[in-house]
């Protein structure tokens, strides 16, 4: 399979419709849109907060040039109300990611659930089974949240970044793309080692002296903790900063113990 850069520069330019939306590259006479979604708060409230001139304006002179960006017009009244994107995800060579922003008042009426829905079915077209695809949003973010498994997505997996949980998610469904399953059970095969790693490491006389709420530590006993974080839970590691080997303690969402290995620093 080509790379996405090269998958979508092979297809590029690219217009898509919907009932409502006529998504179309971005051009610079959309720089004023451009500038309203990166330094609107509501609109980056989960994604980082407003973006300073500078990076505002490199963001207005980058996307026109930028193969796989789309603004996303209302039919109804000609007027561009987001964006949405697709691109390489820096996680996972080989597989795409999708974006999306819209101002705060085209909120609420479906438009963003088009928009990332007409994306996804065409990229589905544009690459021989669909390829890997994601979208991610922060796991507070109930609104992005709803709309991704509006149209079928299911969540693949959890990460920290930005010091935040974010959810990744994948389309679901009977068409599932092969190698998305396979990444699902390698994650699933994991988690149970890891679990029963936990329960091993929780059984130790180390272990025991853990208090069950890590969250009643203060911060001078957290301080002593390891800062090793897990990739997929992004739990601290409970165990002293000196410990060895490199068997890292924690809890998972669920609050089950878990344990995992590293031969790096994390």
């Amino acid at each position: 399979m080509d790379s996405v850069d090269v998958t979508l520069d092979s297809v590029w330019p690219t217009e898509l419709r919907t009932d409502r939306l006529h998504l179309r590259p971005v051009t610079c006479e959309d720089a004023p849109l451009v500038g309203q979604l990166l330094t609107d708060g509501r609109v980056r409230a989960y994604l980082g907060g407003p973006l300073p001139r500078e990076r505002v304006a490199a963001r207005q002179a980058a996307y026109p040039q930028t193969a796989g960006v789309w603004a996303l017009v209302r039919v109804a009244d000609d007027q561009a109300v987001g964006l949405a994107s697709i691109g390489p995800d820096h996680r996972c060579e080989g597989r795409a990611e999708v974006s999306y922003q819209l101002l705060p008042s085209a909120w609420g009426n479906g438009l963003g659930r088009e928009a990332v829905s007409a994306v996804v079915r065409w990229w589905s077209r544009v690459v021989p089974g669909g390829g890997p695809v994601i979208a991610v949003t922060q796991a507070a973010n109930t609104r992005s949240r709803h709309l991704l498994e509006s149209i079928g997505m299911v969540v693949l997996d959890e990460v920290i970044e930005h010091g935040a949980r974010q959810c990744l998610y994948s389309p679901g469904g009977d068409e599932d793309d092969s190698d998305v399953r396979w990444v699902r059970l390698i994650a699933s095969r994991l988690d149970e080692v890891e679990r029963r790693r936990g329960a091993q490491a929780r059984a130790t006389a180390a272990g025991r002296r853990l208090p069950e709420d890590l969250a009643a530590l203060s911060p001078e006993e957290m301080a002593q903790l390891c800062p090793a974080s897990h990739g997929a839970y992004g739990r601290i590691c409970a165990r002293a900063t000196d410990h060895a080997p490199d068997l890292h303690l924690g809890r998972a969402p669920d609050g089950e113990w878990i344990a995992w290995l590293t031969s790096r620093p994390v």
